[in-house]
């Protein structure tokens, strides 16, 4: 599948002076996922003020996992749960939240498929430039999960956003490539081919392979 890639971004911490843009009502209520999304989008918009209008994808693994787990913790002690956690817990409240802010009234659509998020996020946003828009803006985010996980998930080593702008004309010339594979190489934490991603379009040159149990993504600029 092809797309242009107009602009992109990787943020590992938030940003302050950026945030301030954010109505202090809904900043207050924004959880520390929820602000490298922001900062990442943000960044992005200062650039291309036409974001406001722009369809957004976010794709994440684990969603506001901190959050939630604070969540399931004050069920086991038989305590009573803020209906306003409760529902920046689910996996578009942030969507949500960037939607009022930005007063961006364009389609908003959240997908997590487990450790092939990542790329199943590129392949939904390079659909819908392709058959329904010309931009679309994807945001790849997950933060570390928490220590009472680490028993079942190791992934990501670093918390980030990964914000692509994609355009149907315009930019750089992305090919994104799915292959099955009776064999598959070590699999990389999703920071590293997010980082990887995000080198290769500051270079324009290059190629990202990621295995995923007998699948092979691969991005590269043409």
């Amino acid at each position: 599948m092809r797309a242009f890639v107009a602009d992109s971004t990787l943020v590992e911490t938030e940003c302050r002076e950026r945030l301030k843009q954010i109505p202090a009502s809904t900043r207050r209520r924004l959880s520390s996922y929820a602000k490298v999304i922001m900062t990442a989008i943000l960044e992005l918009s200062e650039r291309h003020p036409q974001l406001k209008e722009t369809p957004v994808v976010l794709a994440t693994r684990h969603g506001d996992l901190h959050r939630t787990e604070k969540l399931l913790r004050e069920l086991v002690r038989g305590e009573v749960l803020s209906p306003t956690q409760f529902v920046l817990s689910v996996n578009n409240a942030v969507l949500g939240q960037y939607s009022m802010a930005a007063d961006n009234r364009q389609a908003m659509t959240t997908l997590s498929a487990g450790e092939q998020t990542y790329p199943l996020g590129w392949l939904e946003a390079v659909s819908q430039v392709q058959s329904e828009t010309r931009q679309v803006l994807l945001v790849y985010a997950d933060e570390v999960p928490p220590a009472v996980y680490s028993g079942q998930v190791h992934s990501p080593v670093r918390s980030f956003a990964h914000a692509v702008l994609l355009d149907r004309e315009n930019g750089q010339k992305l090919i994104l490539d799915r292959l099955v594979e009776k064999e598959s190489q070590l699999q990389e934490d999703v920071w590293l081919v997010a980082n990887g991603v995000q080198q290769m379009l500051d270079s324009c040159s290059g190629k990202v392979v990621k295995d995923y149990n007998g699948v092979r993504w691969s991005w590269h600029v043409a």
